[in-house]
């Protein structure tokens, strides 16, 4: 499966109710609050976590009913926080919000949005982005993760990217070759189809999944 056919997946998936409860159950409830409050300064910083949260939902899902793609990285408050090890060997470790970055030598070396492996042995890494305009200039760091997680795994590696919108352009000039796009209209502001009162202060359990995996096992 190649990053454009995940991309096409993407691109035809429905945001229900239910992937946007998920979505949310990511959020810490002062984020749920600012989430709901299109006033606040930190509404547009919040909703882009919200919809980075419900791509990750949606390619969740639609894992599922494919078997083209063996496994899933998990993220955000499915992802098991662990304090660094200096004497870890290199590669994914998580940030305490769920973050999936990439050590070496010590250091972090890249932080990716998501992480896919398919059934023939590709490693797909995703780029969840809101603004199609603030892409500009991202060659290069596309072309150091790539380079990164094929010194590390040794899989042939392909890029996605996830957009809010569609880009003024048409295109994203940064995917290119095996790369693609998908763009999720509506993803951004989706939240608005559940009632508050229905995620703001309940306990949500993780989405169910067969393909969601910890790092360390990607």
């Amino acid at each position: 499966m190649s990053a454009s056919e995940i991309a096409a997946l993407l691109s035809h998936a429905e945001i229900t109710p239910q992937y946007i409860r998920h979505a949310v159950h990511h959020l810490t409830k002062p984020e749920r609050s600012i989430l709901y409050d299109a006033a606040h300064p930190l509404h547009r910083s919040v909703s882009g976590k919200y919809f980075e949260a419900v791509v990750y939902e949606l390619l969740l899902g639609c894992a599922e009913h494919s078997d083209a793609i063996v496994s899933i990285a998990a993220k955000f408050s499915d992802a098991e926080y662990l304090p660094y090890d200096k004497y870890a060997p290199d590669g994914l470790w998580y940030s305490r919000d769920g973050g999936i970055r990439f050590r070496v030598d010590g250091k972090v070396a890249a932080e990716m949005d998501l992480l896919v492996k398919t059934s023939d042995g590709v490693r797909v890494f995703g780029e969840v982005i809101i603004n199609p305009s603030g892409v500009r200039g991202f060659r290069s760091e596309i072309s150091a993760k790539k380079k990164l997680l094929a010194d590390l795994y040794g899989d042939p590696v392909q890029f996605l990217m996830v957009l809010a919108e569609v880009p003024p352009s048409g295109n994203v000039r940064c995917v290119e070759g095996s790369d693609a796009y998908a763009v999720i209209p509506g993803g951004l502001l989706s939240y608005a189809q559940v009632h508050p009162g229905e995620v703001m202060k309940r306990k949500l359990s993780p989405s169910v999944s067969t393909k969601r995996v910890p790092g360390t096992m990607w």
